[in-house]
């Protein structure tokens, strides 16, 4: 019994949400009706007595021209809840994705850091033992083109390390420019 109750209230509030207009119109008639009945029958009660003023017209259809402001008041409440809600949502996406720009920056700080130390201390060993080797075999051209090879080598990926860090910092000031 509370379900069919539960989803004809949720129902109802998509529709008033939906179609605020329709509602305060079918208010605003039914009222026009009702008043308009009552206004005939108190018309046909008294019947050709007197003439009516503009004033009586006034009189008995004063509440409709509230009621329009109470409609044009509860189209605007809606469209600022809507638009509010929007919003919200749109500021809820955007700190999403921060938040998976922050953990992605720090991971990828972690991997270079952790490349710097697991690659960099070999690196520095290979280079050292490449100026070991070229002292000791200057005059060996075949072992110096090796030597060269091995030295272009490690300067790449001590580049692409290079590179990873620079990009990382470039990402890391170009959010801290959005967020401020």
């Amino acid at each position: 019994m509370a379900a069919p109750l539960k989803m004809f209230l949720e129902n109802g509030k998509k529709f008033l949400q939906r179609y605020p207009v329709v509602i305060a119109a079918l208010v605003i008639y039914l009222y026009y009706l009702m008043v308009s009945v009552d206004f005939f029958n108190k018309s046909a009660d008294s019947g050709n007595k007197g003439i009516k003023s503009l004033l009586d017209y006034v009189i008995e259809f004063d509440s409709l021209f509230f009621l329009w402001a109470a409609a044009a008041a509860l189209i605007q409440l809606q469209r600022f809840r809507k638009e509010s809600s929007q919003k919200n949502e749109k500021q809820r996406q955007l700190e999403l994705v921060l938040e998976r720009q922050r953990i992605s920056n720090a991971l990828i700080n972690e991997i270079t850091l952790l490349m710097q130390d697991t690659i960099n201390n070999p690196l520095g060993v290979i280079s050292m033992t490449t100026q070991e080797i070229r002292r000791r075999f200057m005059h060996d051209m075949e072992i110096l083109k090796w030597v060269d090879r091995i030295e272009s080598s490690t300067q790449r990926i001590t580049k692409a390390i290079r590179d990873i860090q620079i990009h990382e910092t470039q990402k890391a000031l170009e959010i801290s420019d959005i967020k401020t």
